[in-house]
């Protein structure tokens, strides 16, 4: 009984005490990456997002974000470090240029080429909108010499932004 109250108890001053993340996140960048110290080393304990999220919200005493507009982000640039003292809650915005400014951002017809390789990623990309229903394509299907230009054009655009 006594093990139950003081459990109950515990729950209750951790979840009035905690901040609201989106409270939080309208903090100033300075003021939510004040507690950082990459001094420290990397620490990997394997896990998720969803687990590091959780040790990062006990260690701010935040809540846990249920949303995609606020993202656990790595000043350290390692993905699978957990250490609470190299990760941040930030917005997208800010990831995306911390990624620009690292020089770890990679362009999503660059990241699908690295997954699938070109030929891969061009049929994907050839795919139409799938969300019309077919539509897209007016049910029609492509001729090959249709897809070899669509695919000609890709690869043109993707070299062309590699110059």
């Amino acid at each position: 009984m006594v093990d139950t109250l003081i459990i109950v108890l515990f729950v209750f001053t951790i979840f009035i005490c905690m901040k609201d993340i989106n409270e939080y996140i309208k903090e100033s960048y300075t003021e939510r990456i004040a507690h950082l110290d990459l001094e420290s080393e990397c620490v990997e304990i394997g896990g998720n997002s969803t687990a590091f999220k959780g040790l990062l919200s006990y260690v701010l005493g935040v809540t846990i974000p249920k949303s995609s507009k606020i993202l656990l982000c790595h000043k350290c640039h390692n993905g699978k470090c957990s250490n609470p003292k190299h990760l941040y809650y930030g917005t997208p915005k800010e990831n995306l240029e911390d990624q620009k400014e690292n020089g770890t951002w990679i362009p999503v017809w660059e990241r699908m080429i690295q997954k699938y390789g070109y030929e891969g990623a061009c049929k994907i990309n050839s795919k139409g909108n799938k969300a019309a229903g077919g539509l897209a394509n007016k049910g029609k299907p492509k001729s090959e010499n249709h897809k070899k230009r669509i695919a000609d054009a890709i690869k043109k655009k993707w070299e062309d932004s590699k110059k």
